[in-house]
């Protein structure tokens, strides 16, 4: 049996899923919603690739495209264990 992979908003306890609890004053994150990344690094929709998602946040803050955050999520606790857990299936950038 394969282990269940956490995705960003379990990790970050953040409440910004679809029904979370913070969703009615944040709103939904982005990352929770886009199918289009469904199943990468083995993640529900992009949760575990949010990195690659603009308007997710990040410590409580909305962050803007991949290129203006790519440095700090490189050091986030997150991606990090993402990273580990994927070991050489792990995907950084979005396919073409």
């Amino acid at each position: 049996m394969a282990l269940k992979r956490v995705n960003c908003w379990d990790f970050t306890e953040c409440g910004r899923e679809p029904g979370g609890k913070n969703t009615a004053v944040l709103g939904i994150c982005p990352a929770a919603t886009e199918e289009r990344y469904d199943g990468i690094n083995r993640g529900e929709n992009a949760g575990r690739f949010c990195w690659a998602v603009a308007g997710s946040f990040c410590n409580s803050t909305a962050q803007g495209s991949l290129a203006r955050r790519l440095e700090s999520c490189l050091k986030c606790d997150f991606f990090l264990k993402v990273q580990k857990e994927e070991e050489r299936g792990f995907t950084l950038l979005p396919p073409k």
